[in-house]
């Protein structure tokens, strides 16, 4: 059986599974969408029992989760929120600012890994403490492609692989977009820049995020 059969056969099961353990909709289907990256990269020609094989996977993926929530620990990539609750934003031309340097570095380390969309959905998330339907109104994005990309972001950076040249001025337009829209709640700027999208209307009125 491939990856993408067990994806469309098992899907039903896991989200029962993963509901029953954590008890969130939107935490069951994450934990579905993540079990299914892991096997993506399993040859599964050569498990014997897929079924119990992934019911295990999701079980084990749940837990972490939970104890992950329980221990609330925060890294710059693993929680943006360390450094986006703690960090007092001065204006762009304070940028000697010990804070601001670890930002903008995280930043330029995070371009260096992530594609485009990868990125605006990640800082969304992470950052702005979005959920998948309000990033799904302002990205322009289906909520399932927003999850892939969430989990695909999470994924490249625990592996820290660098795949992507940084442009300066693109960096330095990205870090200081971001520093502005952590000042006023307002992402369309940000959320313009990233996407190439035109503002939605809930950032024409001036919906403010965080």
């Amino acid at each position: 059986m491939s990856a993408e059969q067990a994806i469309t056969e098992y899907r039903p099961l896991l989200y029962a599974v993963a509901y029953r353990i954590l008890g969130v909709a939107s935490d069951a289907e994450d934990m579905v969408q993540e079990t299914f990256l892991k096997i993506m990269r399993v040859d599964l020609s050569k498990i014997e029992d897929i079924k119990n094989y992934l019911i295990r996977t999701i079980t084990n993926t749940c837990l972490n989760h939970l104890e992950a929530l329980k221990r609330k620990k925060e890294h710059l990539v693993d929680n943006w929120s360390n450094i986006t609750n703690n960090f007092h934003f001065d204006p762009i031309e304070n940028w000697s600012n010990d804070k601001a340097t670890e930002l903008s570095e995280g930043l330029k380390n995070m371009m260096k890994k992530l594609n485009d969309a990868e990125l605006g959905v990640y800082l969304l998330k992470e950052a702005f403490n979005l959920n998948y339907n309000e990033i799904t109104e302002i990205a322009k994005k289906k909520a399932d492609h927003c999850r892939q990309l969430f989990h695909r972001s999470k994924l490249k950076l625990e592996e820290g692989k660098d795949k992507f040249n940084v442009d300066p001025e693109k960096h330095f337009q990205l870090f200081k977009k971001f520093q502005q829209a952590n000042k006023d709640g307002e992402v369309g700027s940000l959320v313009d820049f990233i996407f190439g999208n035109k503002k939605s209307e809930s950032i024409k009125k001036g919906k403010k995020y965080r």
